[in-house]
């Protein structure tokens, strides 16, 4: 970290969801989960930090961590921004390891807040993503179940002195990647819109913003399906990450905190 990033007064900090970049940088090296933001977010006065989180631990374990990298930053007012499971990596560490209190806001973007009814279909069923996820998500994944999840929110109580918004992302099926289409159906069946991986329901907490088209890679980035201008694909990801930060930073942001 150089000293003009360590001395910033104001810090954004994005966390990655569960298959972060330590799984995938062994067989591509310049891999970064939000893709393009490092070279195109700029604030000035503001630092932009991507710590590195293990990809299938326990949510406490990733928490854990990003203490360690919280702690080094001399920021005086810190923002997080947090994409899938590393929303609730975020809500534990704002409840449980900021001592200091200087973690002043979270945004989600399609985190399973209250669970993500995928997880059994992962363990019960069998299909290509069905073995990746077993393969490369466990044991992380089995802690993002409805059960899990609701334990999770009563242990882990918000912070009055912290703003908490959230974003869903969705696409119709026809919309999806072929890949995502079947378990797209399967959560459509038991939970309803959803982003191919969390439903709209599930990822609201705090302040919901609404719903985005995008579907759960395309929130950081990455676009599995074919470019399509009618239905907005590529998800345009800088833009939306612009505005999450510009909302976060903005001193009458709290203002609009119902």
């Amino acid at each position: 970290m150089n000293a003009d990033r360590q001395e910033s007064k104001r810090a954004v900090v994005f966390l990655h969801g569960i298959l972060g970049p330590d799984a995938v940088r062994s067989w591509w090296p310049g891999f970064r989960y939000f893709r393009g933001l490092d070279t195109r977010l700029k604030v000035p006065g503001v630092s932009f930090h991507y710590p590195l989180v293990p990809s299938a631990a326990s949510i406490a374990s990733r928490a854990g961590v990003l203490q360690v990298f919280i702690d080094q930053l001399r920021a005086e007012d810190i923002h997080l921004i947090a994409h899938s499971m590393g929303g609730l990596d975020a809500r534990d560490l704002i409840s449980n390891r900021d001592p200091a209190c200087r973690i002043r806001s979270l945004t989600t973007v399609g985190t399973p807040h209250q669970g993500a009814e995928l997880v059994h279909w992962v363990e019960n069923t069998r299909g290509l993503v069905q073995s990746f996820a077993r393969h490369f998500l466990y044991p992380g994944i089995l802690e993002l179940t409805p059960h899990a999840c609701a334990q999770f929110n009563r242990d882990t109580p918000d912070r009055a002195d912290v703003c908490y918004r959230s974003w869903a992302g969705c696409r119709p099926v026809t919309e999806l990647p072929l890949l995502y289409r079947s378990q797209s159906r399967v959560l459509q069946g038991q939970a309803g819109d959803n982003d191919s991986q969390v439903s709209v329901a599930s990822a609201s907490w705090g302040a919901f913003r609404g719903v985005i088209r995008a579907d759960h890679l395309e929130q950081a980035g990455w676009n599995l399906g074919l470019p399509k201008k009618s239905i907005r694909r590529p998800f345009d990801h800088i833009g939306f990450y612009q505005s999450l930060v510009a909302e976060a930073l903005s001193p009458e942001a709290d203002l609009a905190v119902v």
